[in-house]
């Protein structure tokens, strides 16, 4: 077995920071959601049964670090996951936990 790259700090936080983003249950339903592609925030209100300012607030943290992205279209926003990294932790939550 070969070792493995040591990885650089400044990585390690970010990465510490994106996951402790993902950490939160509701945050993890909304990526779940855009997995299939875009929504508006009313489609994930409706989506998720959660309040649009309750979404609306973890997508803001989810944006912050880079997670997710919004396409806008005059005043409607699509929200669609930005980073990859997101869909490749939902499958080891997957693989892993939901058994």
């Amino acid at each position: 077995m070969s070792k493995a790259t040591t990885l650089d700090p400044k990585v390690l936080r970010h990465c510490a920071a994106a996951l402790r983003t993902l950490s939160h249950p509701e945050r993890l339903r909304i990526v779940e959601a855009l997995e299939t592609g875009p929504l508006e925030v009313s489609e994930l209100t409706a989506k998720l049964k959660r309040p649009q300012a309750t979404v609306s607030q973890h997508l803001m943290r989810l944006r912050a670090h880079g997670l997710v992205a919004a396409d806008r279209t005059g005043r409607i926003a699509r929200y669609r996951v930005a980073h990859a990294g997101c869909l490749t932790i939902l499958g080891c939550i997957r693989s892993h936990f939901a058994r």
